[in-house]
């Protein structure tokens, strides 16, 4: 069979600056800050990179790192790649403004499994809304053309569900507590999938049985597609939030025979392994190891 994922959409937004807002409600969102610039970027080229960015910044959070040092990852993180489209990764479909309501998929998020469209939304946009109005099935947004970055970026992303042009506004915020449970959930599963494979010979079958519970407990979810008629028919891939690639392609990464991601044995951060008996993810760390042995 030929490659299943040779034809890829999988175009992404971000920024060149984040800040943390905190909201009335005191929650606290990272967003875009005021005047930065935006660019379009696509994330296949990537891969590598932004899946090991995402567990390592989840690894700070199983640290139990300080708040601060968690908050400047993510940031780090969303000015490199941008951030994690859960509006559109939450629902059962990125259109959901095409329907009465917002359908939900089964999340650590959000407990209701409908909501209303306007009601979810707010849930991202915490200091102002975009100028979007709903009635029933049909809905308007008009883009301001003050702001020529958003404007360029709705232009880009116009065959896209329209949520996804949305979530790539300036008033657009994902909660920190949000960002830091996404993040968690890619470091656990990367690090006991390691923990299952490196202590199986001398663990109790117990232990072994928790860490076969907590990988069945990530729950997969595939990207969307679409066919196309080009030389012949084709499936097109589609990745309408950052948050379900990274999503599948760790899963992707994680099973992956060549290259698989390791843990260091002295900063206990992930990276990817060049040989089997690997144990360190640059030589600084093999030296700093060696010195305290």
């Amino acid at each position: 069979m030929k490659n299943l994922f040779e034809h890829t959409n999988a175009f992404w937004a971000k920024y060149a600056a984040y800040e943390w807002r905190v909201a009335a409600d005191g929650k606290e969102y990272l967003l875009p800050t005021k005047d930065a610039e935006a660019a379009v970027y696509n994330i296949m080229k990537v891969v590598d990179q932004l899946v090991l960015d995402a567990v390592n910044v989840g690894r700070l959070v199983m640290k139990k790192s300080p708040e601060k040092k968690i908050k400047d990852a993510i940031l780090r993180f969303a000015c490199n790649y941008g951030l994690l489209g859960m509006m559109t990764a939450l629902p059962t479909t990125p259109n959901f403004v095409e329907y009465e309501k917002v359908y939900l998929l089964k999340n650590q998020f959000i407990r209701q499994e409908t909501m209303d469209t306007l009601a979810y939304m707010k849930l991202f946009f915490p200091f102002r809304m975009p100028d979007f109005h709903k009635r029933g099935i049909e809905s308007i947004w008009n883009v301001s053309g003050e702001d020529r970055a958003e404007a360029a970026l709705s232009m880009t992303f116009r065959n896209d569900p329209r949520a996804m042009a949305i979530s790539f506004m300036r008033n657009y915020g994902e909660p920190y507590e949000w960002l830091k449970e996404a993040f968690l959930d890619w470091a656990f599963t990367f690090t006991s999938t390691y923990l299952y494979y490196e202590d199986r010979d001398k663990t109790d079958e117990h232990t072994l049985e928790l860490y076969r519970k907590g990988l069945a407990c990530f729950e997969g979810n595939a990207p969307t597609y679409h066919l196309e008629l080009q030389n012949h028919p084709v499936i097109v891939w589609d990745y309408h939030s950052l948050m379900l690639a990274i999503k599948f392609l760790f899963s992707v990464k994680l099973t992956a025979e060549k290259n698989p991601m390791s843990l260091c044995e002295h900063c206990r951060m992930a990276f990817y392994a060049p040989r089997a008996d690997s144990r360190f993810c640059s030589a600084e760390c093999r030296n700093k190891a060696s010195k305290k042995s």
